[in-house]
């Protein structure tokens, strides 16, 4: 890794993003998965990002899909120059695939303190026992 001297720091330079910006992508918040019991909880970090930026969508019953943007606070300001930029903004995407039944009726989710939580509860197959003839 390259390394840049700036007034007061020195900063290493990632060779994936040489400008230090890499908000023109979709990035991945990261995200725990975690079966219990009787449900599948998702927690996923979203920092900064506003519960009205976030949406949640189950499609086929199997597929959670969670989509939102992190706004640039200081985007609009004149004349900002960073020194540093690590931290993610702009469009954030997460499909996670699951491969058991749900109850959809029971789809929860709550955002505190920087981590969304879904939870989202199995659903009971019943068995059914086939007689033989």
């Amino acid at each position: 890794m390259a390394k840049k001297n700036f007034p007061f720091f020195e900063v290493e330079i990632s060779k994936n993003y040489p400008s230090g910006i890499s908000t023109h992508i979709d990035w991945k918040p990261s995200t725990n998965i975690v079966e219990t019991r009787n449900s599948l909880v998702i927690e996923m970090e979203l920092p900064g990002v506003a519960k009205s930026d976030v949406s949640i969508t189950l499609l086929n019953n199997q597929e959670l899909i969670v989509k939102g943007l992190k706004k640039q606070p200081r985007l609009e300001q004149p004349s900002v120059t960073y020194y540093l930029f690590e931290r993610e903004f702009g469009t954030f995407f997460k499909k996670i695939v699951i491969d058991f039944p749900l109850d959809t009726t029971s789809v929860r989710s709550i955002m505190e303190n920087g981590v969304l939580t879904i939870e989202v509860r199995k659903r009971d197959e019943s068995k059914i026992a086939v007689e033989i003839k």
